[in-house]
């Protein structure tokens, strides 16, 4: 019983270091991302200008609070995650502190409910996301913002958007390129399916990471039921 229990501890201490470090990296990267001004410095410049006319500003204000939104519920998730992943630890090294196993479990259940639903949230929220970014790109082709639209193009190879007046303006009669409103908006879809497959798989690996601890809990009670048992004192 002994080497199984050292077993089961050393398991959940190691599932609850590799959530750490992967938590940990996940919040050094956002923050690289977001703050880095050499990382995709172009698309920065498009997305936070502020000196444009309303539709274009309210498109981009839009794009904004979304990239606002995802960045601080990954940091905030990453956070839990490192929080959760301490206690586990913990927890697995103090064996006898069954505190520190209950509040493990308790937190890894709410982190894993709240991962849960951001996933489902975005998949619900994905049309209007391609809202927002058919908005932006539309808003950038109807303003004429040559410099929004030349940084666009260059990114994404595209011209254009689907059913655009001004197409012609800027897009040759002949020309093959794909629309920018559908290339901006796959980008983004397929930088948020990535991250989607990497979040189930974080989420399996914390349910095994949930389950890892039930048994010590259980044998942990049993040994504290029988160790406070009375003995019988025999009469003669």
């Amino acid at each position: 019983m002994a080497a199984w229990t050292l077993i089961t501890r050393s398991v959940l201490f190691f599932l609850c270091l590799a959530m750490l470090l992967a938590a940990l990296a996940l919040i050094a990267v956002g923050f690289w991302m977001r703050y880095d001004d050499s990382f995709d410095t172009d698309l920065k410049n498009v997305v936070y200008q502020f000196n444009d006319p309303k539709v274009l500003a309210d498109a981009k204000f839009n794009i904004r609070v979304w990239l606002i939104v995802v960045f601080w519920s990954i940091i905030g998730l990453s956070l839990g995650a490192a929080v959760t992943a301490i206690f586990g630890m913990i927890s697995s090294i103090f064996v006898k502190r069954r505190g520190f196993m209950i509040a493990y479990l308790v937190l890894m259940i709410v982190l894993i409910v709240l991962e849960i639903g951001s996933g489902i949230a975005m998949i619900v929220k994905r049309s209007s996301l391609r809202d927002a970014t058919n908005a932006l790109v539309n808003s950038m082709y109807t303003t004429n913002s040559v410099k929004d639209i030349q940084i666009i193009q260059n990114t994404y190879s595209c011209c254009g958007a689907q059913n655009g007046v001004f197409n012609s303006m800027y897009c040759g009669p002949m020309s093959n390129l794909p629309y920018c409103d559908v290339t901006v908006f796959n980008s983004v879809d397929n930088t948020m399916m990535i991250s989607g497959i990497i979040l189930l798989v974080i989420v399996i690996l914390q349910v095994v990471a949930a389950v890892v601890p039930v048994p010590i809990l259980i044998s942990k009670r049993y040994t504290i039921k029988y160790s406070y048992e009375p003995t019988e004192v025999s009469r003669f």
